[in-house]
């Protein structure tokens, strides 16, 4: 399956328009799109001082589908083991590169049966490439919940993930397998290298236990 749809494309192309001059010389027809495509061309003959706004449009557009069409799906343990955080009194939360409204995310939370759980739900504010970077929320995350950044744990199933909870200070920076990293990546990833690694969330509340008691075995 192609990444982009000709609608997409052509869709991307007409917001950009109101901003900036398309330089091309051959129009983007369907046949010159998978031409592009088979040559692994991702901006479709876009010269290169405009790739990055092209990048930023293509964000905002995906970001927007993803809130109109996207279903939330539990992953397993997800739920047991936030009734066990809630129970314990652990202060929640979810941060995520989505920008946007937060009440929307709140929203899709409830209709799983999980909104309840989280203190605070944390979107990003710009729909450029910078949203991406979780840093500055899970600050933020920290001083609403008046707890030191060295005293929180941030989970997250990607390198990134891993890279904005030591840019924060956190205190633990757990990677689990349950996206698309594998659990062999996550553990030796070259740069940013995790504190812990789970390969399901069934182990958070034992690596709580661990962590309680004084064991810092990885």
């Amino acid at each position: 399956m192609a990444p982009w749809s000709i609608s997409t494309v052509r869709f991307i192309s007409r917001r950009a328009t109101r901003s900036i001059t398309w330089d091309i010389a051959l129009p983007l027809t369907p046949e010159r799109y998978h031409e592009l495509l088979a040559r692994d061309d991702m901006y479709l003959g876009l010269p290169e001082h405009l790739r990055p706004q092209y990048l930023q449009l293509a964000f905002a557009y995906f970001v927007t589908e993803l809130d109109r069409t996207e279903r939330l799906e539990v992953l397993p343990h997800v739920h047991e083991t936030l009734v066990e955080l809630k129970r314990r009194g652990y202060a929640t939360a979810v941060i995520t590169s989505r920008p946007g409204d937060a009440q929307r995310l709140v929203a899709k939370l409830a209709m799983v049966g999980l909104a309840s759980f989280f203190d605070q739900v944390l979107t990003q504010s710009t729909n450029s490439l910078r949203a991406l970077d979780k840093t500055e929320s899970l600050k933020h995350a920290a001083v609403r919940a008046a707890i030191l950044p060295q005293a929180c744990m941030y989970v997250g199933d990607e390198p990134r993930d891993v890279m904005a909870a030591t840019q924060a200070g956190y205190g633990a920076r757990v990677a689990v397998a349950t996206g698309p990293a594998t659990f062999g990546y996550l553990r030796d990833h070259p740069e940013h290298k995790p504190d812990f690694v789970m390969s399901s969330m069934a182990e958070l509340i034992e690596l709580l236990d661990r962590l309680r008691s004084g064991d810092q075995a990885s």
